[in-house]
């Protein structure tokens, strides 16, 4: 990763997230994703490339990306969103890609953290959350976090971290695996759907 490609919006590089193994690995978002603009279409080529045809939504080769559009963090107006693509346990009677759109600040700290996308793959054998602050990035145990509710998960976190850290969460319905659970960001933005394929 000595030579990171950055261009217009985008920082030149994101990350892998092996639940699995615990392995985070850098990736540059170039050339792979030069014909793709924001993190729907970026999730989608992710989908297209990397998952089998009839994944399930909980199935381990499912997997996650959370990408902000090249426009998040400039301050331009409605460039706030964050883009979470899956396959979603909502649509019936075949599960189906799609992506949830979150609102709030995580867009705009995860560029300037320095990331396009994170992609999530795998299956944790128990609760974890993914901490990034800059370069330092690590799975942490989420042991005493699983359980909460989602406003007092997120204080837990704020107090594990920082005050001034974007902080999302599934809480217990995510945990539960129920299908329409979601995503909650800065206790009031939330993702439909994904929850449970985070939980």
């Amino acid at each position: 990763m000595d030579n990171i490609q950055k261009r217009y919006g985008y920082t030149g590089q994101g990350l892998r997230v092996n639940l699995t193994t615990g392995k985070i690995t850098k990736e540059p978002t170039f050339p792979r994703f030069k014909d793709e603009i924001g993190g729907t279409a970026l999730g989608y080529r992710v989908f297209w490339d990397e998952v089998p045809p009839k994944t399930q939504p909980l199935d381990e080769a499912n997997k996650l990306v959370i990408a902000p559009g090249p426009f998040s963090g400039s301050g331009a107006l409605c460039s706030s969103r964050t883009s979470i693509t899956t396959i979603y346990p909502t649509i019936y009677p075949m599960p189906m890609i799609a992506s949830a759109h979150i609102g709030g600040d995580m867009a705009a700290r995860l560029k300037q953290a320095g990331y396009d996308f994170i992609i999530i793959e795998g299956k944790s054998e128990k609760p974890v959350y993914l901490y990034i602050n800059n370069d330092e990035v690590e799975l942490r145990d989420a042991k005493g976090i699983w359980g909460q509710g989602t406003r007092r998960a997120q204080q837990m976190l704020a107090d594990r971290t920082s005050p001034m850290a974007s902080i999302a969460v599934i809480g217990p319905a995510g945990e539960n695996l129920v299908p329409m659970s979601v995503l909650i960001s800065a206790r009031q933005h939330s993702g439909g759907g994904v929850g449970s394929v985070f939980g």
